[in-house]
Formats: C-alpha cells, sequence, structure tokens
C-alpha cells in the first residue's frame, strides 16, 4: 500500500473520532464559508445602494419655501460653487408662471432643460425634437407631451407667453403631472421676462463621484453660508448603510475567527494523533524509514480530515448562507454560492490541512526512535 493510501485508512482507525473531528471541522470550516458569502452578498448590496444615491446636491434658499416673497440665490453665489473641486455640472433654474391660450401653466427657466427635478419628476425624456439652446435668453421652449396634445402644438410650432411668441424645439414627457404641466425656456429668458435678472430659485450640482459627494456638499455649504440650504442623499444613504457595514464587520471577524478556529483544531488533533503513535514512528524511523514518507503519511491523513470536514461544511454552508446572512441583516437578503466563493472554501480546506500537517511534520522530525521505544 502507498503512504498516502495508508495516511488515508489510518484516518478511519477510529470511527468515532473521526466522525467528530469531521463534525467539528464540517461545523468550522461551513461557519467561514456563510460568513464568506455573506459577506459578499453584504458588500454588493453597499454598493447597490450607494450606485442608488447618485451625486447630486440640491441648493435652495432659506426660508423660500411656502412663502409668499420667495428668497433667491443669485448667479453670482452660484458661479463660486461653479469653481469648486470635483464638480462637473450646477443646474439653475428659475419657476415662474404665465398663460399659454389663456390655461395657465408653469414655465421653467434652466441651463439645463433635461434635468427632471426642474419639473418636480423623477425622470424626462424628450420624445420629439431635441432639447433648447439654453446659453442665452432665446425665444425657444420645450413643451411637454400633454400640453402639446391639448394646445396642437408640433416641433417648430409657436405660441404666445409673456407677450413673447416662443418656438417650440421639443417636446418632453415626464412622470409626474405638475411634470406634464410645464413650458421649459432658457435661463436668462426666464429672468428676463419675469424681471428676475441673475436671481435663482434653485440649483442642483454635481460632483464627480459619491467618493466625493460629501466633501462637495460641505464644500457648497461654507460657499454659501447661512443663506442657502444644501442637502444630498449622503445622509439617507449613511443611515442605510449603518446596520449594513456593522453586519459587513461582524462577518468578517467571524470568518477570520472561524477559519482560525478550524486551522487550531486541525494542528491540536494532529498533536494528538502524532502523541499517540510516537511508539509506531519510532519503530518505522527504527527500520529505517525516513522523515519524508512517514510526513506524507500524517500530511494525507489531515487532509482526509479537512477534506471530509470541508465538504460537509460547505454543502451545509451552501444551503443556510441565504437564511443566515437574513437573520443577521434582518430582511430577505440573496446569498448564494459562485464558483469564486467554492474555489475560495478549497483553499481554506488546503490550508487548515496545510496548518495541522505542520504540526505533524515537526512531530515527526523530533521523535528519536531509542527515545520513543524507551518511553513504551
Amino acid at each position: 500500500m502507498s503512504v498516502l493510501g495508508r495516511g488515508v485508512r489510518n484516518a478511519f482507525r477510529n470511527v468515532t473520532r473521526t466522525v467528530a473531528i469531521v463534525v467539528i471541522l464540517g461545523v468550522t470550516i461551513g461557519l467561514s464559508f456563510v460568513m464568506l458569502i455573506s459577506h459578499k452578498a453584504i458588500q454588493e448590496k453597499i454598493d447597490a445602494t450607494l450606485a442608488s444615491v447618485g451625486t447630486a446636491v440640491t441648493v435652495v434658499p432659506v426660508g423660500s419655501a411656502g412663502t409668499t416673497t420667495p428668497r433667491y440665490l443669485t448667479t453670482a453665489e452660484l458661479g463660486r460653487v461653479r469653481r469648486l473641486p470635483h464638480m462637473v455640472n450646477l443646474d439653475e433654474a428659475l419657476s415662474g408662471g404665465t398663460k399659454v391660450d389663456g390655461r395657465p401653466v408653469t414655465v421653467v427657466g434652466t441651463n439645463d432643460p433635461t434635468d427632471p427635478v426642474n419639473v418636480g419628476a423623477s425622470t424626462l425624456t424628450v420624445v420629439a425634437g431635441k432639447p433648447i439652446d439654453t446659453g442665452g435668453d432665446s425665444d425657444e421652449a420645450m413643451v411637454s407631451a400633454t400640453l402639446a396634445r391639448r394646445d396642437d402644438l408640433g416641433v417648430g410650432s409657436t405660441f404666445r407667453a409673456y407677450g413673447r411668441t416662443f418656438t417650440v424645439e421639443g417636446i418632453f414627457d415626464s412622470d409626474t403631472a405638475a411634470g406634464n404641466n410645464t413650458v421649459i425656456v432658457p435661463l436668462g429668458t426666464e429672468q428676463e421676462a419675469t424681471h428676475r435678472d441673475h436671481e435663482v430659485a434653485h440649483a442642483t450640482a454635481t460632483a464627480d463621484s459619491l467618493v466625493h459627494l460629501s466633501a462637495v456638499t460641505d464644500e457648497i455649504t461654507l460657499a454659501l453660508g447661512p443663506g442657502a440650504d444644501v442637502t444630498s442623499d449622503i445622509g439617507q444613504a449613511d443611515q442605510a448603510l449603518g446596520p449594513l457595514d456593522s453586519v459587513k464587520s461582524l462577518s468578517l471577524y467571524t470568518l477570520y475567527g472561524a477559519a482560525g478556529a478550524a486551522a487550531v483544531i486541525s494542528f491540536l488533533v494532529m498533536v494528538m494523533i502524532v502523541r499517540e503513535r510516537k511508539r509506531e514512528v519510532g519503530i518505522l524511523k527504527a527500520i529505517g524509514g525516513a522523515n519524508r514518507p512517514i510526513m506524507l503519511q500524517f500530511m494525507a491523513e489531515a487532509l482526509t480530515f479537512s477534506g471530509l470536514g470541508g465538504a460537509v461544511g460547505l454543502v451545509a454552508g451552501g444551503f443556510t448562507a441565504g437564511s443566515i446572512t437574513s437573520g443577521l441583516v434582518g430582511r430577505n437578503f440573496h446569498a448564494t454560492a459562485s464558483a469564486a466563493d467554492i474555489l475560495g472554501g478549497l483553499a481554506a480546506i488546503v490550508l487548515v490541512a496545510g496548518f495541522g500537517s505542520a504540526a505533524a511534520s515537526y512531530l515527526i522530525t523530533t521523535i528519536q526512535p531509542a527515545e520513543a521505544l524507551r518511553s513504551e
């Protein structure tokens, strides 16, 4: 029988002990596997939450909402914001009201006509024509599809508002009733028509990344002072991510602890086995057996224990990862084992077996045949 075969057979010398070792290693390796999957699933949830936050910062004058005499920001103030680092866009808007064909509509002047925030919506899609040029105070306009149908307007049509004639350059659709009762014109045009030169009702700044969102929010607050209310979704994201970060840390520490426990258990088991067979090792060395084949025999035994324990742990962990992760987070969580996770689990099994084998290898080299036989 080969050295490796003898080592595998030796792992089953004492069936009761083998079962106990496999169960203990299975629990620790399985827990490591579950925590590995949980850690990855939670990180994916964190990434998805951050991606949903966006990088927009809303800026409005303090005390402007719900008053009969609203306050305004100025283009000069917002010019300081535009020059801040990590800024990629600043959408300034001014809202007003007028009548088109005798019926009241909301008019929004903006330098970003495709931003849905300007019309109180979450989506804005140009369904015909093109966005207006907002570089000056032209008489171009975008009208909602609802208004276009109501007033029989199309791309190239004209209508009267503010005592001026506007040409429809584009038709858009939004996901709110208010947005679908809106006309969009250049910011300069709305400022001139409402006699609000250089005034802005609200602005939306866009940071270049989520990494800089918090810093951009703070810089805008500092640049505009107490007269502006500056908000972003980073606080909401932090509140949502707080529990996830805690569970992520817990899963990582548990992963390290369980993997370390499996390695220590394997180490101690092999120390016990080598000490039990000290006389056997002494006899093998006395009749000319070299350290290397004896080490390989015990390494095969350690690998058998770890392999069986790992198989039990990987199967159990794969079935329970989702429910355990959901229990940790307190919500339904989809956690499954990928090929990379399984490879990681197999690598952990090899490391655990290697750690246990190290104990056997070291002890075998220290056993002297005469001393082993005399001690018995």
